[in-house]
């Protein structure tokens, strides 16, 4: 390719679009395969937090890969768009975070929280119970986030969008976009050999801790023991777009 770019003469342009189309031809036929292979990676349930605790709170030994994962989620929706001020954005939501996290209140002028950046942009309180071993694959997202422990101990892997190429997204389109292809706990090297050249920080938040991450920032986390995690998004910002958006998005 850099043999091509840099030679003007009508040869050398046409056989480099003839590269291009061959290697987006190959990037489409990657794509259909890996979403006709897609499986849901979750399954969503509705039950009470003492039995998910129930679910949750196991000894090692029931841990394992080919043993499940229990998962809880709460989410305040707060004004997360048009008409959610009744708390329509989730069956059953959790207004009453606003009133025990008064941090992630969307307060504005002298008053508003160290936390968010826009509070009018504000997207609810969510907030995550994770049992040991439960993971989040590689992703990024379009809003900042502030993400607050409340208790356990959760690792997070953090990458800078300039790493995206490095990442194997699976692109546009596909159930999981945005997500990395790549098994991070047995990554395939022959699949995608670019990954070994991804370069990330890591942090193991406690409890009491609060991170910053900034939009567009990868974050893979892995939950060390039971833990209780809330984070709000506010907003985003076009920080890092062109990185994103070279490797598909």
């Amino acid at each position: 390719k850099d043999y091509v770019e840099d030679h003007d003469d009508d040869e050398a342009q046409e056989h480099f679009q003839e590269l291009k189309k061959a290697f987006q031809k190959a990037r489409e036929k990657k794509n259909e395969q890996s979403i006709e292979n897609w499986k849901p990676p979750t399954e969503n349930l509705r039950m009470t937090y003492l039995d998910w605790l129930k679910h949750a709170n196991v000894t090692d030994d029931n841990l394992g890969p080919d043993n499940p994962h229990w998962y809880f989620r709460l989410i305040g929706c707060g004004a997360m768009g048009k008409g959610t001020e009744d708390g329509s954005c989730d069956k059953g939501s959790s207004e009453w975070l606003f009133d025990e996290l008064t941090f992630f209140q969307p307060r504005t002028g002298d008053e508003r929280s160290f936390y968010l950046v826009e509070p009018n942009e504000q997207k609810g309180i969510h907030c995550r119970f994770g049992m040991k071993g439960v993971i989040a694959e590689n992703h990024f997202d379009l809003s900042r986030n502030a993400i607050a422990l409340l208790g356990g101990q959760r690792r997070y892997i953090l990458g800078h969008p300039n790493q995206c190429n490095n990442m194997n997204l699976l692109p546009r389109g596909h159930p999981s976009a945005r997500h990395s292809a790549v098994d991070w706990s047995d990554p395939d090297l022959d699949s995608f050999p670019t990954f070994e050249k991804a370069h990330v920080n890591e942090v193991v938040m406690q409890p009491g801790d609060v991170m910053y991450l900034p939009t567009n920032w990868f974050h893979y986390i892995i939950s060390l023991e039971l833990n209780f995690q809330c984070n709000t998004r506010s907003g985003g910002e076009k920080l890092y777009r062109k990185e994103i958006n070279d490797c598909g998005f």
